[in-house]
Order: structure tokens, then C-alpha cells, then sequence
């Protein structure tokens, strides 16, 4: 085989490449003897073509000889920092043909990648976004050294032990939390009275949230709204799954949304998905708050402990410092696609 740098050709996602761009995943991030398997078209649809923004951000390597051989694919997401909206990328499912590692450029076609789709995406502008974040994999270094990503913050959670027959929190009077299928518009409401108070977060309103969990087309997750009995205003809302990810069947809170202030609402959310591992017969109930959110705290003061992680947050920009991102970025396990 004659490899010629020139040949390959960089471009964006466009209508057509979506079997060719399905085969490499797959291909290259598909391995059954590491318990890996493959996308299915619908879940890589779900993920790539059909999230709110109706953002395609996707840079592939093309060989006209050989199709597609690599991608640097990233999910766009509406952020809000202090009440101003922009557009962030979470970068996931990178995938390069290994006969093609080291083409396309001087650093390989990871970095070529990376470059072009920085270059095309990321700053101010309509089309743009502010920032691109991930989870660091084995490409870290060489991403660190040329795209610019930084750490932004290590993953400590809060865990606790689910215990069978133990007695449940006593939750207020005055409040309700129901399982719902899914979110309605009131939760937009919600949010937008405290956005401005929640620094830099994703926009969580109901279309972000269904997508994210409600219209999920392989897993499932438990959604609780939590209501006052007289009025039915809606406080807080919380989502629960479970997953393997840190210790077998153990369950996981991957967002909850309430004013930071109100206790009250903090412990009924917290009632319902304990009664939702208990149920779900889970060894653990794990959540994931940075150490600025309040809800790290909260938690603590719930009975929660803390252990950290082997995981951590890294992002690169070119508006915001990695210090802003580490004190301002209340992030959830959520917010990525890990559970």
C-alpha cells in the first residue's frame, strides 16, 4: 500500500458519509475482547445527527482510494455562564484506521484532525463554540501538547452504601416527587430563575434534558419532578441510572437541578433515588458535583462520603482560561455519556 500524505483530504461531516463514518467506529472502537462493542446506526444518529442544537460537528479524514479512515466527532451543547448562552463541544469517539495513525501531517492524523476541526469551530461567532470539553483517553498527551487541552478538574464522587430494608428520609409535607416520563416545559422556567446564579452549566431545559435521557435509545434512567403538594410548582427535578462504570449494578445520579438554597427539596430528590437504588437492588448510589457546586457540600452533610476517581475533565479554548472553567463549571455525570 503507497501512503501519500496529500491524498488525504479533511473535511466536515456532510449528507451521505454516514455509513462510511458507522463502519470506521466501529471498526476501531469496536472490540469484543474489551467488552467493546460497536454503535448501532440509530444510537450513533441519536448522538451525532439528532441532539437540540441541530448542530452537526463532525471533522473526518477522507482517501478517495480508501473512504473514510478517520473522525474526530464532538456532541454540541448549549451552555449558559451566568445567563449568557453559548455553544460548547464535548469531543467522544475518536477513531483513527491504525494504518493511518501516523499520516496526514507532521504530528499524525489525530492532531490534523483536531487542528482543522478547532480551526473551523471554536471561538466567538455565531456557528462557533466557546470551548470543546472530553474525557481524556489514550490521545491525551498528544492532545495536550498540540490542540491545546488543559485539566480542567479531577472526578471526586459522592457515594454512599444501599442498604436494604433501611428506613427512608423523611420527606417535608408540603412536597411531592413523582417519576414522570419525561420533562415538561415548567423545568425551562426553572432554570431560567437559576441559571444566573449557576455560573457555567449546560442549558437544562426540557428539550435538552428528554434528548438526553428520556429519548436515550439503549438505556434507560429513572426522572423525578419534584413538586409542591398545594400549588404544583415545580422545585427540583433528578435523574437516576445505573451502570457498572465504578462498581458493579450501581446506581448513579446524573443530574439535579433546585435552588442551591432549598434544603428542603435537596432532601426529597435525594429520598426518591435512594428509594429508586434500593429498588433497583444497587450496591452504591454514586453522584459526581464539582467541589465549587453546593451540592458537593449538601451531599456531605446527607451522609454521602467522597473518594476520587482515575477520570478527570479537560477541555481547550480559545475565550476561557482552564483556572475560570475549574471554579465556575458545574458539571454532572450527565454532561458527558460515560452512564
Amino acid at each position: 500500500m503507497s501512503f501519500d500524505p496529500d491524498a488525504i483530504v479533511v473535511r466536515p461531516f456532510q449528507a451521505g458519509d454516514e455509513a462510511a463514518v458507522l463502519r470506521l467506529h466501529n471498526r476501531v472502537l469496536g472490540d469484543a475482547q474489551r467488552g467493546m462493542s460497536g454503535i448501532s446506526a440509530e444510537l450513533w444518529r441519536w448522538k451525532f445527527l439528532a441532539n437540540p442544537t441541530g448542530l452537526v460537528r463532525l471533522m473526518l479524514a477522507e482517501v478517495p482510494r480508501h473512504g473514510v479512515v478517520g473522525i474526530y466527532p464532538t456532541v454540541p451543547m448549549r451552555m449558559s455562564f451566568g445567563g449568557r448562552r453559548e455553544l460548547m463541544l464535548q469531543a467522544v469517539d475518536q477513531a483513527i484506521a491504525p494504518e493511518w495513525l501516523t499520516r496526514g501531517g507532521p504530528h499524525g492524523l489525530f492532531v490534523r484532525l483536531g487542528q482543522d476541526l478547532l480551526q473551523r469551530w471554536i471561538g466567538r461567532g455565531d456557528d462557533r463554540a466557546t470551548l470543546v470539553f472530553g474525557l481524556p483517553v489514550v490521545s491525551w498527551r498528544s492532545g495536550a501538547q498540540h490542540l491545546g487541552w488543559q485539566l480542567v478538574r479531577d472526578w471526586d464522587v459522592c457515594f454512599r452504601p444501599v442498604v436494604d430494608g433501611e428506613r427512608p428520609r423523611q420527606v417535608p409535607a408540603d412536597l411531592a416527587v413523582h417519576a414522570v416520563p419525561r420533562f415538561d416545559d415548567t423545568i425551562d422556567e426553572l432554570f431560567a430563575r437559576l441559571e444566573r446564579g449557576t455560573q457555567l452549566t449546560t442549558v437544562r431545559d426540557h428539550t435538552w434534558l428528554n434528548w438526553r435521557y428520556a429519548d436515550h435509545p439503549t438505556r434507560r434512567y429513572h426522572l423525578f419532578a419534584c413538586r409542591e403538594r398545594a400549588t404544583g410548582v415545580l422545585r427540583g427535578i433528578a435523574v437516576y441510572g445505573t451502570s457498572d462504570l465504578t462498581r458493579t449494578h450501581s446506581g448513579f445520579v446524573l443530574d439535579a437541578l433546585h435552588d442551591e438554597a432549598d434544603h428542603d427539596t435537596r432532601v426529597a430528590l435525594v429520598a426518591a433515588l435512594e428509594a429508586q437504588a434500593r429498588a433497583d437492588r444497587a450496591a452504591m448510589l454514586y453522584a459526581v458535583w464539582s467541589a465549587h457546586d453546593p451540592h458537593f457540600l449538601a451531599w456531605q452533610e446527607l451522609g454521602y462520603r467522597v473518594r476520587g476517581t482515575p477520570w478527570f475533565l479537560a477541555a481547550t479554548s480559545t475565550v476561557y482560561d482552564p483556572v475560570v472553567l475549574r471554579q465556575n463549571w458545574r458539571f454532572t455525570l450527565g454532561d458527558c455519556d460515560l452512564v
